[in-house]
C-alpha cells in the first residue's frame, strides 16, 4: 500500500481536491486524472501507483456522470462505444500487468512524458476538425479500428490512471467522422466500464483507495459543470496555456522526485 492511509487525506481535502479536477475537467476539457494523480502524488503523499489507481476509481463517477449528460443530448454512439470497450477492458488488463512489473519511478517517468503530451497539445490546439464529418460505417476494417483505439485507450488508462479520452477523442474525430460532442460522449460511455475495470484489477494488488477514489468522484462529478460554465465566460487561449504550465511543472516535480528517489536507493 501507499505510504500513510486514506484516514490522513480528510474527506473534505478529497472532495476539494476532485472538485479543483472536475473543474479543470470542465473548463479546459482534459480528463480528470491528469489533474488528480499529480496532486495525489505531489500534495496528498499517494505513490504514484495508488495515486493512478486511485485517480481511476474516481473517474468511473465522473464519467458516468458526464456520459449520461452527453447521452441525453443523443451525443453517444452506442454501437461503437460497446466495441470500444470490448478492446478497452482487454486494454485495461494490459496495462496492470504492465504496472505491476514496472518500477514505482518508472511508472511516474511514463506518466510525466504523458503531462508533457497534454500541455503541448493544449499550447498548439487543432481546431475545425470533425464538425461536417459523415460517421464511419460499420464494417469489419472499422470496427476492427474501433477495438484496436479501445485497447489502446484501455492500456494506457490502467497504466497511467487516466480516462483515456486522449486518445479516443482524436481517434473518433479523425478517424471514424464523429462530431467532437460525440467523440466526447461516446469517449465518456467507454471510460466507464474500462476505468472501473482498471480500479478493480489495481485493487486486487493493493493499489486502489476506493475510500479516497469516491470523495474525489463526487468532487469531480459537481466541479465538471461548473468547469464547463466558466468556459462559456472566460479566455480559453491562456487558460490552457496556465494549464500546461502546470503541467509541465508538475512533470518537472515528479521526475525531479523519480530521480532523488533512484540517487537514495
Amino acid at each position: 500500500m501507499r505510504a500513510g492511509s486514506t484516514g490522513e487525506a480528510s474527506a473534505f481535502i478529497l472532495l476539494t481536491t476532485g472538485l479543483v479536477g472536475g473543474i479543470l475537467s470542465g473548463l479546459l476539457g482534459v480528463g480528470g486524472g491528469i489533474v488528480l494523480v499529480p496532486i495525489l502524488v505531489l500534495l496528498l503523499h499517494y505513490t504514484q501507483k495508488n495515486g493512478q489507481a486511485t485517480s481511476l476509481a474516481a473517474i468511473t463517477l465522473t464519467a458516468l456522470s458526464g456520459a449520461v449528460s452527453y447521452g441525453t443530448a443523443g451525443d453517444v454512439r452506442l454501437l461503437p462505444a460497446a466495441v470500444v470497450a470490448v478492446g478497452g477492458l482487454a486494454g485495461a488488463v494490459i496495462g496492470v500487468g504492465l504496472v505491476r512489473r514496472l518500477s514505482e519511478n518508472q511508472v511516474r517517468f511514463v506518466f510525466a512524458l504523458l503531462m508533457v503530451a497534454v500541455a503541448v497539445r493544449l499550447l498548439w490546439p487543432t481546431t475545425g476538425v470533425g464538425d461536417t464529418a459523415e460517421v464511419a460505417a460499420l464494417t469489419p476494417l472499422v470496427m476492427g479500428g474501433y477495438l484496436l483505439a479501445g485497447l489502446s485507450m484501455g492500456v494506457l488508462s490502467a497504466l497511467l490512471g487516466v480516462g483515456g479520452g486522449a486518445i479516443l477523442v482524436p481517434a473518433f474525430i479523425l478517424g471514424f467522422g464523429m462530431s467532437p460532442h460525440e467523440a466526447q460522449g461516446t469517449s465518456l460511455a467507454v471510460m466507464v466500464p474500462v476505468s472501473l475495470m482498471g480500479a478493480w484489477r489495481n485493487a486486487r494488488h493493493g493499489y486502489t483507495d476506493w475510500r479516497g477514489g469516491a470523495w474525489l468522484g463526487v468532487g469531480g462529478v459537481a466541479g465538471a459543470p461548473l468547469g464547463a460554465w466558466l468556459a462559456l465566460l472566460l479566455p480559453a487561449e491562456w487558460l490552457s496555456r496556465i494549464f500546461a504550465i502546470f503541467l509541465l511543472f508538475s512533470a518537472v516535480q515528479l521526475i525531479r522526485r523519480a530521480r532523488a528517489q533512484r540517487i537514495a536507493s
